[in-house]
């Protein structure tokens, strides 16, 4: 597949005053209380005593430098209100049915409702601004509750976003359909910041998905967008959340997203995501295991054409007894397209009885393409089960030749055996529509006749 040319992102540091300036300015055009904007503040306090990454570090050496912006902008503070009405724009993920639904361009939110049993049971779906004024206590009580920032970026995005949401369900809810986040990337705005907050009280259920589409798709853009979201998941014990997060973003963009979950004693959280758009697009997922019993699966999907770069870093940390966790990544890489997959299992002396294993598998469609996956192992207690594989080929010729046998074309086959490898991943979505639009957007990606839908 062809690829435009992309201009080499521009980086601007912005002076810190006129940072502080501009947060503080945006915490007041959004109506926060006053812990909100100190929280704002000193999330920017600790960015700034930060260094930009140098592509020394583990996690980033593998990144292109030249191809991710290291910059820190508000973006649209004149247009990111809470409540102003915008005309919808025709949204690929809108759901059949759900809970719940928040959606948002550019800070504004463009839909928002809950079902009247949702509510009943004492959920909450709402932009994250909005839930600061109206559930300040909860709000306060865990933002920023899963730890603090790792590197610049993060730190960056908790003093930044113009948009976000606060998702909670209260001890003993059990939400029936999922709840949705929906963003619409407004590709003439530039950087775009937004904070995902995600709370299961004790022994509740509850499934969110974030999706993330861009407008104007075809538009060529000046310069390289930044996308960067902060998701953070709290299952409290006995709760058990489901996140799933799919983006197809403008191709010009390089987009970073850090989720942190906290897995309560016997509780689990479940994390899959599905990338699509994006030049650049890298994940850090991190699974926090510190209590008993706890269960943490982590299941990432993509597919790569042109010269896309898709990079997973995770880490699944253990510190509790009897916990487990599991990852797999499945990914399918056409044309000149590249990923890294850097996965640790982190076990201390505490995390006796761990049971962690980490899968790496990548289908290489084309000689350019190509899959660097990395699975590390650090164990420190001596009861534990681990396991790690890797992989990167071709499709497997035998499968190929077992299709054609019946009648099938060569081209009809290949994306069959595709569709099955990528099956068990688009399986842990937790809405059928949304699988769907999964296995849609597979097979445009995999057609560039169809690039521009």
């Amino acid at each position: 597949m062809t690829q435009a040319t992309l201009a080499a992102p521009t980086d601007t540091e912005t002076k810190p005053d006129d940072l502080r300036a501009q947060v503080s300015a945006l915490s007041r055009s959004l109506d926060e209380p006053d812990w909100l904007l100190a929280f704002r503040l000193a999330s920017l306090e600790q960015a700034l005593a930060l260094e930009w990454w140098t592509g020394q570090e583990e996690s980033w050496r593998r990144t292109p430098r030249e191809r991710l912006p290291r910059r820190a902008t508000v973006g649209s503070l004149g247009r990111a209100t809470n409540g102003a009405a915008v005309n919808v724009p025709s949204h690929v993920f809108a759901p059949r049915e759900h809970s719940g639904m928040v959606h948002q361009i550019g800070g504004r939110v463009a839909a928002s409702d809950l079902t009247d049993q949702a509510a009943a049971d004492g959920v909450i779906i709402m932009p994250l601004s909005a839930a600061a004024q109206e559930h300040s206590d909860l709000v306060q009580q865990w933002l920023g509750a899963v730890g603090q920032p790792q590197d610049r970026y993060e730190a960056f995005g908790r003093a930044l976003w113009t948009q976000g949401v606060f998702v909670y369900a209260p001890r003993g809810a059990a939400v029936s359909d999922s709840l949705f986040y929906l963003i619409t990337q407004d590709v003439a705005e530039g950087d775009h910041w937004h904070y995902t907050l995600v709370v299961a009280e004790r022994e509740s259920e509850l499934s969110l998905i974030e999706a993330g589409d861009a407008d104007h798709r075809q538009a060529e853009l000046a310069d390289t967008p930044l996308i960067h979201a902060s998701v953070e998941l709290i299952a409290e014990d006995g709760a058990h959340l489901r996140f799933a997060s799919v983006q197809r973003w403008h191709r010009q963009t390089a987009a970073i997203s850090t989720t942190r979950g906290r897995v309560g004693r016997d509780a689990s959280i479940r994390v899959t995501t599905a990338a699509f758009g994006a030049d650049l697009d890298k994940q850090r997922i991190d699974m926090d295991l510190s209590q008993s019993g706890g269960y943490a699966d982590i299941r990432g999907l993509f597919v790569g054409d042109g010269k896309q770069h898709i990079e997973h870093v995770t880490r699944q940390y253990h510190n509790g007894i009897g916990a487990e966790s599991d990852l797999l990544i499945r990914g399918v890489l056409t044309d000149e397209s590249q990923a890294v997959q850097f996965g640790l299992i982190q076990i201390t002396p505490e995390g006796q009885k761990t049971n962690a294993h980490q899968t790496m598998r990548n289908l290489l469609l084309d000689d350019g393409a190509g899959a660097d996956p990395i699975p590390m192992l650090e164990i420190e207690a001596d009861d534990v089960k681990c396991s790690h594989a890797a992989a990167v080929g071709p499709v497997d010729p035998d499968q190929l030749f077992y299709l054609q046998s019946r009648g099938i074309p060569l081209k009809v086959a290949e994306r069959l055996v595709v569709r099955g490898f990528l099956s068990e991943i688009a399986d842990g979505v937790p809405d059928a529509h949304m699988r769907e639009v999964i296995d849609e957007l597979v097979e445009i990606q995999l057609e560039p006749a169809k690039a521009s839908v």
